[in-house]
């Protein structure tokens, strides 16, 4: 059921407006862009410039356990500030316990020559690799096994197979009318790297349009990708331990022979074994 289909041209009483606001995380913290200061669980270093991505079909459900859908799609990009906030117009007054979307675009939203003009049109996923458009672009550095800054384009996208994927999430949300109704929803970035696939870069270069496998990686770690904001005190705990972790990997690497010789990671092993 597509909110645009549903209802006439102006807004009916009983409905109300929702914004969705992007942000995102890294560490427990906010993002700070361009900025060499992140290490992954991988013990890479390394920096965001920029990420561009799309989100599709949100859809929320009530408490009668119906989906309310929306057809829209939305081009969310770190450096279009406008582009933060998604507005979804019309939906039921009541409250909502849950929130899905698609990841990037399905195989019937991701048309090659959809979008004309930029910057949706800047997002093209090249024809010979399976066309359409990219789902995300993470662009960055990182310092590569040669001690040299390199780039880190994290591009996922249509490879051998389509890679979105749907995110499911629990909300508390109460849609009120004539009321600025508001939901956060962030990309916590680390969770890319993290889990079930510990990601190096220096495994995969600098680029992985055509490399199924890290696609298929990147993918299966977007499942805590996402969180709201009435998920973010289960998090708590999360945010604690990268808190100490940190704090430890920052005071140990002082007193390193060798990048990285003291992270937690490789500590932990040494204690495993003596």
């Amino acid at each position: 059921m597509v909110l645009a289909s549903m209802f006439a041209c102006t807004k009916p009483k009983g409905y109300g407006n929702l914004n969705v606001n992007i942000g995102y995380s890294i560490n427990g913290k906010i993002l700070i862009t361009d900025s060499l200061c992140y290490h992954n669980e991988a013990g890479n270093e390394f920096m965001i410039t920029e990420i561009q991505w799309f989100i599709s079909r949100l859809e929320f459900q009530n408490e009668q356990g119906q989906w309310i859908a929306s057809d829209k799609t939305f081009y969310i990009d770190t450096n279009i500030p406008e582009s933060q906030t998604l507005r979804i117009d019309s939906l039921p007054l009541g409250k909502y316990t849950k929130l899905r979307f698609t990841f990037g675009l399905d195989e019937s939203d991701n048309r090659s020559g959809r979008f004309s003009d930029p910057p949706e049109a800047n997002m093209f996923w090249p024809e010979p690799l399976g066309g359409g458009y990219h789902y995300m672009k993470l662009n960055g550095k990182f310092v590569n096994a040669d001690d040299q800054l390199a780039p880190l384009n994290i591009h996922l996208g249509f490879c051998q197979q389509p890679n979105h994927f749907t995110v499911e999430l629990p909300i508390d949300l109460t849609i009120a009318e004539n009321a600025e109704n508001q939901l956060d929803l962030v990309m916590v970035i680390d969770n890319w790297f993290r889990s079930p696939n510990l990601i190096d870069f220096n495994e995969w270069g600098s680029a992985i349009m055509q490399n199924q496998a890290a696609q298929q990686a990147l993918k299966e770690n977007g499942n805590d990708v996402f969180v709201t904001q009435n998920a973010k005190n289960q998090n708590d705990m999360a945010i604690k331990k990268e808190d100490i972790l940190k704090g430890f990997n920052d005071f140990m690497q002082k007193a390193a022979p060798k990048p990285h010789f003291w992270r937690w990671e490789n500590t932990k092993e040494r204690i495993r074994r003596i």
